[in-house]
């Protein structure tokens, strides 16, 4: 039970009779808990106070727990979220999968297997935690091994998907981050709609989608070079300079 008291959760539910009775149920076991009755309140919630779990229902008035999850998701990818919904719902929480759910919980809930779940949830941070500092332990030679290996991969990639390679990309390991960014990278094409300052928004987002598909790849690259699993979880595009910066986070 000890380990429950690391999660720092939010809990999003409308209906006032179980947000009341199930947080009581939280509040005892968890670290810290947050609770909001919409998916407005949730979202502003989950900005202000930054969880390391999200618990919302499917379904409410006006935002929904999709349309929320959808949102956090713009700018965070890595927070564990579960949420709870009705067996006629299953579609929805079929949707909710490609969002980066961890877990479900039918309704009515069974507080058993959410607390079986809540003790996962907890295990898998731990784990993390513990990944982070190992990745932060790497001493400057090998780092500095691993950032060459990415960058000869990731040349690779590139020149496999784009037909040619970037004039330059740089490598850099930080914290629990691997940071690469690739300079020159546009195709003719991408240079000719550029030109017209009005298509440079339609370029950029053209490149941020490109990086998406083949995300897969490139956390696989990263994790041959350095034994740790990676997700991309950012993109930035300068059409203007012409640099592209993607951002990966150890898990």
């Amino acid at each position: 039970m000890d380990e429950l008291k690391s999660l720092q959760v939010l809990y999003v539910e409308d209906d006032d009779a179980t947000r009341a009775v199930f947080s009581k149920f939280l509040r005892l076991r968890v670290g810290r808990l947050t609770a909001a009755s919409s998916g407005e309140e949730g979202l502003q919630k989950f900005q202000g106070y930054k969880p390391n779990l999200l618990i919302v229902d499917l379904i409410m008035p006006g935002m929904s727990g999709l349309d929320m999850i959808g949102e956090i998701r713009k700018s965070d990818k890595e927070c564990p979220i579960l949420i709870t919904s009705t067996v006629n719902e299953i579609n929805t929480v079929l949707e909710a999968v490609d969002l980066g759910i961890v877990h479900y919980i039918v309704k009515p809930i069974d507080t058993d297997d959410l607390q079986k779940k809540l003790l996962g949830i907890a295990q898998g941070l731990k784990d993390r935690k513990e990944a982070f500092y190992n990745f932060n332990s790497i001493n400057l030679e090998k780092r500095g091994l691993m950032e060459d290996a990415i960058r000869r991969e990731f040349l690779k990639i590139m020149k496999h998907n784009t037909g040619k390679g970037p004039q330059d990309v740089k490598i850099l390991l930080f914290e629990n981050q691997v940071e690469l960014m690739a300079i020159g990278s546009v195709t003719v094409m991408e240079r000719t709609l550029a030109a017209n300052r009005k298509n440079l928004s339609m370029v950029e987002q053209f490149r941020k989608l490109f990086y998406e598909e083949i995300a897969p790849q490139v956390e696989e690259c990263v994790e041959q070079a350095t034994g740790y699993r990676a997700r991309l979880t950012s993109v930035a595009v300068d059409g203007i300079k012409r640099i592209d910066k993607i951002i990966l986070t150890i898990v």
